[in-house]
């Protein structure tokens, strides 16, 4: 019975060997790959594929002592990783599976990374066995290394997670670049208004409000105009409330105060703002032939919302007496439900008998 033939076949897929001992692959033999790897080691003591090599030698003598029939080899890559590296992997994969001819291939490397060109010999012959060789103290930082460097690319690939991972940080880094210790707040401001749209879901309606937004404007019609001047108005608005802020004194750290003056100063011209745009869609459907009287109920349901701010906002500051508070926040009740029943009426109104 003929023994199995083994080949011990070191990879290095980056080209250091060829680079920094000149030797190009494939090399054959347990000699040639000893001297290889041991001028490779004096050249470069840190060298990984140096302990790689070695890793190669010892495997093939530990299954010759076995009485295993047993070939020892390595090939290079080329530094430039990819393409061109594995080209002429694969042409070096094809001369030594010709001479050798083994029935099957442990495969050596010197990290994951050589680990990549796995698909190119398993396509052409059985791998046996895959070793890694790697120094032990440096063991637990490569493979850190390796995966950090795969989460990064699967993030720069990733469109959705690099604007989170990549392009928040990049706003934030100009904002402090532009603005100095001041931008810390406005970067705070940028983050927390991203957290709150993913907290409550509110992509879908800022992709749809910015999708109306440019069809109003692709389209010409008379809500762009709303639009446009219904988004100088709120960052007005938001303008006025920061300002408040700054020349009352208040600590922005002191929350039950700083934000019912913010609000109180910038819901006046916030809720307009809202107004307009509502109007602006309002005007849209009326000229469409659709009807209006759900963007009035939308009103009430607006004004409903202003009062409710400004009634909380006052009351906290101490401007205003329990009386009024509790008169507001009735009629704030009465209009949300008024209008809810209204819309809900308007709703069945439009659907068919038959449905």
């Amino acid at each position: 019975m003929t023994k199995e033939k083994i080949l011990v076949l070191c990879v290095d897929r980056d080209g250091d060997i060829k680079n920094k001992v000149g030797e190009a692959g494939p090399i054959y033999g347990r000699d040639a790959t000893l001297d290889v790897a041991t001028r490779l080691a004096l050249n470069d003591p840190t060298e990984s594929d140096a302990n790689a090599l070695f890793g190669a030698v010892k495997i093939g003598d530990e299954l010759k002592s076995d009485d295993k029939d047993v070939e020892v080899a390595a090939i290079t890559g080329s530094e430039n990783i990819g393409t061109e590296s594995d080209a002429i992997i694969s042409k070096q994969v094809e001369e030594v599976l010709e001479r050798v001819k083994p029935d099957g291939v442990i495969v050596v490397t010197d990290g994951a990374e050589d680990e990549y060109i796995l698909p190119i010999i398993q396509s052409r012959v059985k791998v046996i066995s895959v070793k890694r060789v790697i120094v032990k103290q440096s063991e637990h930082l490569e493979s850190t290394y390796y995966a950090i460097q795969s989460f990064l690319k699967y993030v720069i690939n990733d469109p959705k997670l690099s604007r989170l991972i990549l392009g928040l940080p990049g706003v934030a880094l100009i904002l402090y670049f532009i603005l100095g210790e001041r931008g810390w707040r406005l970067i705070l401001g940028v983050i927390g208004t991203f957290l709150i749209i993913k907290g409550f879901d509110l992509e879908d309606q800022i992709h749809r409000f910015y999708d109306e937004f440019k069809s109003s404007f692709t389209t010409g019609r008379v809500s762009f105009f709303f639009y446009a001047v219904a988004l100088i108005i709120a960052a007005v608005g938001m303008l006025a409330g920061i300002n408040e802020i700054n020349s009352s004194g208040f600590a922005y750290g002191d929350v039950m105060k700083s934000v019912p003056l913010f609000i109180s100063k910038s819901i006046d011209l916030i809720a307009f703002a809202a107004g307009v745009a509502l109007a602006g869609k309002a005007v849209d459907s009326f000229l469409e032939g659709e009807g209006v009287a759900r963007y009035l109920f939308i009103g009430i349901l607006i004004f409903g919302v202003y009062l409710m701010a400004i009634t909380l906002s006052r009351f906290i500051l101490g401007q205003m007496d329990q009386i009024t508070f509790a008169t507001n926040i009735t009629l704030v009740l009465i209009l949300s439900i008024v209008t809810f029943l209204s819309i809900r009426s308007l709703r069945k109104m439009s659907v068919p008998a038959g449905e």
